[in-house]
C-alpha cells in the first residue's frame, strides 16, 4: 500500500475501533494490522472447536475485531455446549453468524467437519485434543487461534512443534491464548525491564493460588467418558494438570522476561483437601523450582484450595528493583519507580483476536506464537513430571519423554487412561515411582 492509501486506511479503522489500533500501535514488535481488508471487504469463514466457555469468548472477540468475520462452522462432543454458544452468538452477532444446523458438528470428529469449511478456526477445547486438532488444521491449510495449554504430554508437544514449523512453511498464521503477551502494560514493562532498568534478573516468584474447579456430579446413564470430560480439570490427559492448565499464563511471563526457558525443574506437591471419586487424579498443591541455564530460577507455587488465600502473579527479582504483576517497579525500600496505568487500556484477550483476525485478512504481519507457546507449556509439563515423580527432571530428559498420558483413539466407549478402581477413586500419582 502506498503511504497515502495506509494514512487513509488507518484513520478509517479507527473511526470504527479506535481502541484497538491505538493498543497495537505502541509496540513496534507486536503485529500490527492496517489493511482495507479489514474494515469489511472480504468476508473471513471463521469456525469453533470446543464451544464451552472459554471457545465462545473467544468467537465473541474474534467477531468483534471485524465485521469480515463470519462464523460458519461449530463443533463439541456437548450438544448443549453447541446448543448455548450458537444462541448466545446469534443474539449477539446476528448479521456475522450463519451457522446451519448441519454446520453443528457433534462427536470427537466434528473438528474435522468444521475444519472443512472454514478459512481460519478457533482451537478452545481441552488441551488433550490441542496436537492432534492443530495438526488437521495446518495440514488443511487454516490459520488457527489455540487456547493454552498446547499439550499435556511430551510426545504431544513434539507433534506441536512439528506442525509449528509447517505452519511457518505455509505461512498459516497462529496465535496462542497466552493473552499476557499482548498486554499492553505488560508490553510496557518488559520492554523496559530489557532496556535494563531493574537490572539483572536474580530470582522470580510464581503465584497461582486459587480455589477448586467446579465438580459436576455424575448423572444416570453417564458413561466414564462423558464424566471426565465434563470434570477435566480433574484429570491430567484432558488437562494437564493446574501448572499447566492456569500457572502457565505466569510461567510464560517469565519465560518472556528472561528470554529463554527453564532447562531443569524440581518440586513437590500432593491432594490436601482434593479426594474421593469426585476430584479424579489432580493434585491440589504444587511447588517447583524452574531453573535457567544461567542458573536464575523461577518458584512457582499453585494450589486449587477453597477458603484460602487467592493470589495470581509474579515478582522478578532485579539487582536495581523488582517487578511484580500490578505492573510496577519498586525500589529495594518499597518505593515505586514506575507504574503502568491500565484503567482504559483495552482487554488484552480482545487484542490477540484484532491481531489474528488483522494478520489472516491483510496478510501481514506474519504471526505464529507456537514456538513460546509449546516451550511454555513444555516448562509447565516438565514441572509436573518433577513433582509427580519427586526427582530432578530436565528439560533434555523431558522432552524425550515417550510417556503418553492421551488416548490414541478417541471415541465414546474407549480405554480411559485413568478408570475409577473398584471403590470409585482414581490413582493419584505417587512421588518416589519415577516415570518418564
Amino acid at each position: 500500500m502506498s503511504d497515502t492509501n495506509n494514512l487513509n486506511s488507518r484513520r478509517n479503522f479507527v473511526k470504527t475501533s479506535a481502541k484497538t489500533v491505538a493498543a497495537g500501535m505502541v509496540f513496534s514488535h507486536m503485529p500490527i494490522f492496517s489493511s482495507a481488508n479489514v474494515l469489511g471487504q472480504e468476508k473471513l469463514k471463521l469456525g469453533l472447536v470446543g464451544c464451552g466457555g472459554r471457545g465462545t469468548g473467544a468467537a465473541f472477540q474474534a467477531l468483534t475485531a471485524s465485521k469480515s468475520v463470519q462464523l460458519v462452522a461449530m463443533g463439541d462432543v456437548f450438544q448443549h455446549e453447541i446448543d448455548k454458544s450458537f444462541q448466545l452468538a446469534s443474539k449477539d452477532f446476528i448479521d456475522q453468524v450463519d451457522v446451519p444446523k448441519e454446520r453443528r458438528f457433534l462427536g470427537f470428529d466434528a473438528f474435522k467437519e468444521v475444519i472443512a469449511v472454514c478459512d481460519a478456526v478457533i482451537l478452545a477445547t481441552p488441551p488433550g485434543f490441542r496436537p492432534e486438532h492443530f495438526e488437521a488444521a495446518i495440514s488443511a491449510g487454516k490459520h488457527v487461534f489455540m487456547e493454552k495449554p498446547l499439550a499435556v504430554d511430551a510426545s504431544g508437544y513434539r507433534k506441536v512443534i512439528e506442525t509449528g514449523i509447517l505452519a511457518e512453511q505455509k505461512k498459516l498464521n497462529v496465535v496462542v491464548g497466552l493473552q499476557l503477551r499482548y498486554e499492553i502494560g505488560m508490553n510496557k514493562m518488559v520492554e523496559r525491564i530489557h532496556a535494563g532498568e531493574i537490572g539483572e534478573i536474580l530470582s522470580a516468584d510464581v503465584y497461582y493460588n486459587v480455589g477448586k474447579a467446579t465438580v459436576y456430579p455424575r448423572k444416570e446413564g453417564q458413561t466414564e467418558v462423558e464424566y471426565q470430560l465434563s470434570n477435566w480439570h480433574y484429570f491430567n490427559w484432558i488437562w494437564g494438570g493446574q501448572l499447566a492448565g492456569q500457572t502457565i499464563h505466569q510461567i510464560d511471563v517469565v519465560n518472556w522476561i528472561k528470554q529463554d526457558y527453564p532447562v531443569r525443574a524440581s518440586g513437590m506437591g500432593g491432594r490436601a483437601m482434593l479426594k474421593g471419586s469426585d476430584h479424579g487424579e489432580i493434585f491440589d498443591h504444587h511447588y517447583v523450582e524452574l531453573e535457567y541455564a544461567d542458573g536464575t530460577k523461577m518458584h512457582v507455587q499453585c494450589r486449587q484450595m477453597d477458603n484460602c488465600h487467592v493470589k495470581q502473579g509474579f515478582n522478578i527479582q532485579g539487582v536495581k528493583a523488582t517487578a511484580d504483576e500490578r505492573l510496577q517497579f519498586l525500589d529495594r525500600q518499597g518505593k515505586a519507580l514506575w507504574r503502568h496505568r491500565s484503567k482504559d487500556d483495552p482487554s488484552s484477550s480482545q487484542i490477540e483476536q484484532d491481531v489474528f483476525i488483522g494478520a489472516v485478512l491483510s496478510d501481514r504481519p506474519y504471526v505464529n506464537n507456537t514456538k513460546y507457546g509449546a516451550e511454555s507449556t513444555m516448562a509447565a509439563i516438565m514441572g509436573r513430571m518433577a513433582i509427580e515423580s519427586g526427582q530432578i527432571i530436565t528439560l533434555e530428559e523431558a522432552k524425550a519423554s515417550e510417556l503418553s498420558i492421551v488416548p490414541s483413539e478417541f471415541s465414546w466407549d474407549m480405554k480411559m487412561p485413568n478408570a475409577p478402581l473398584a471403590d470409585g477413586n482414581y490413582t493419584v500419582p505417587k512421588p518416589g515411582i519415577r516415570v518418564l
